[in-house]
């Protein structure tokens, strides 16, 4: 039990190079992002003139950024079974 609960905690940073730290803050800022354009896109829904393209915009480059780490966690796991090669 303890080896699972270690491991929900630790495994995932991992593959992705980080610390429990930095997922998280990288996370919560995801999280942040994602809440504030919640409010915006009921702000646009009672005022359709308002925040036209705000979320969208944010949704894609919030897509960009989460494409880029997806592609830097590949890198890390591909480094860590030996399987790496940066000149492919």
């Amino acid at each position: 039990m303890t080896r699972t609960l270690i491991r929900l905690f630790t495994d995932h940073p991992r593959e992705v190079g980080e610390s429990y730290v930095d997922h998280f803050a990288t996370a919560a800022r995801f999280g942040l992002r994602l809440a504030r354009l919640s409010g915006t896109a009921f702000l646009h829904a009672v005022v359709p003139g308002v925040c036209k393209t705000t979320v969208s915009d944010e949704i894609k480059r919030m897509a960009d950024d989460l494409g880029y780490r997806a592609q830097i966690a590949r890198e890390c796991r591909m480094q860590d079974t030996g399987a790496f090669d940066p000149g492919l």
